[in-house]
């Protein structure tokens, strides 16, 4: 039988990985963007926040799945709710490792 509850426990922690390493990549653009548009520092300010955002949440989803295990209704259905966040968040993060890899 498949372990949902790992499933979604891997999913929430693979988004605050992304998300940590998104904001990390965009805080570290903003710090060295003096010459750049300020449209792009404000697009850089915006995507760090919702990163930042994506993993604080991953993380309390986290410490709730395993805090609260035998109370959470159905891992499957929290892995289907969650897949959205995760392909997004590791989406940007392989946007950024290209741009990295290319630089």
């Amino acid at each position: 039988m498949f372990n949902w509850q790992a499933l979604a426990l891997g999913e929430d922690l693979a988004i605050a990985l992304c998300g940590a390493f998104n904001a990390a990549y965009f805080l570290h653009f903003l710090r060295n963007s003096s010459g750049k548009r300020p449209s792009r520092r404000v697009a850089a300010a915006a995507l760090a926040l919702m990163n930042l955002g994506a993993m604080v949440e991953s993380l309390a989803f986290f410490t709730l799945i395993i805090l609260l295990s035998p109370l959470t209704p159905s891992f499957l259905t929290w892995a289907l709710i969650r897949a959205l966040p995760f392909v997004g968040t590791a989406l940007i993060s392989l946007l950024i490792l290209r741009r990295l890899a290319a630089s």
